[in-house]
């Protein structure tokens, strides 16, 4: 008669290990995940759009789909001598005839700003006003534009330090969690530790693309006052975001979801083998 030596007792402080490096865990990749996308945020493409965006919408107390007389625009384009108008005097803005034929209200604006999205991502506001002329003006642009440098190369190559660093602390942490789990928890912490850093962000990630504000809903103080402002600047920006950042955490917890039904088919498969044994066993 073969007998199979007793298993080890698993350590029961393991427990308190796996319990520990998953709650650390959970907050280190939930810090990791938000530098990742601050990260993208801060990339040229997306930056410039949420810099031109912004400061269009700052100039547009009505809105970005007010119309514009560009009949008015065109003739200031022919009047002028060398076919170009200066929508902001002073700053390095022009537009032709011909780039403005097909746009609309919204796209013209944001074709205008992003003329200066671009310079600002590059050097910052200091950038831009050393391109200006005008000491004074230059020194205005970079006393009322100092939040715009949080989307510029610089604060993008400035993330990517920490951003390595916590990625790093997360796969070192993962090592003791596989460690101190056991069998299909080997699988299911990790699958578990994804979906607690990732789905409460995802869910209200979700919520917010689906709010609109109320049809015909006037803000305080009326249209072009500091509310409307304000509340424009929330629901335009807001879509951006969520575009850039939503999918880096539906991805997160989809291999969270992926790690827990692997778990799970694990344990069907050992316990249907682990049935099978006996009946083998005593067919013999």
């Amino acid at each position: 008669m073969n007998t199979k030596p007793a298993r080890k007792p698993r350590p029961y402080w393991h427990v308190d290990a796996k319990w520990m490096t998953s709650l650390i865990l959970v907050v280190v990749l939930s810090i990791t995940l938000l530098l990742f996308n601050l990260w993208q945020l801060t990339a040229e493409k997306p930056a410039v759009e949420i810099l031109s965006t912004a400061m269009a919408l700052a100039f547009s107390p009505n809105g970005l789909d007010e119309e514009i007389d560009l009949a008015a625009v065109r003739e200031q384009i022919q009047a002028s001598p060398d076919g170009l108008f200066h929508p902001l005097p002073g700053l390095p803005v022009t537009v032709r005839e011909e780039e403005i034929t097909n746009l609309s209200p919204r796209e013209l604006r944001l074709y205008v700003f992003r003329q200066l999205a671009e310079p600002i991502y590059q050097g910052g506001v200091e950038g831009l006003a050393a391109q200006v002329g005008d000491p004074e003006a230059g020194a205005s642009i970079v006393a009322a534009g100092r939040m715009l440098n949080l989307f510029t190369l610089e604060t993008h190559r400035t993330l990517e330090r920490p951003l390595a660093i916590a990625a790093a602390l997360s796969g070192l942490l993962l090592i003791p969690l596989v460690i101190f789990s056991y069998r299909f928890g080997r699988l299911g912490c990790p699958g578990c530790v994804f979906v607690a850093a990732s789905l409460p962000t995802a869910l209200l990630l979700a919520f917010l693309s689906t709010v609109d504000p109320p049809p015909g809903a006037t803000p305080p103080g009326g249209e072009g006052s500091l509310f409307a402002v304000a509340g424009s600047l929330v629901t335009n920006l807001i879509p951006l975001l969520i575009q850039t950042t939503a999918r880096t955490y539906l991805v997160a917890v989809a291999a969270g979801l992926l790690l827990l039904l692997l778990a799970l088919l694990w344990q069907i498969i050992w316990s249907v083998a682990r049935r099978r044994r006996p009946a083998e066993s005593s067919g013999d």
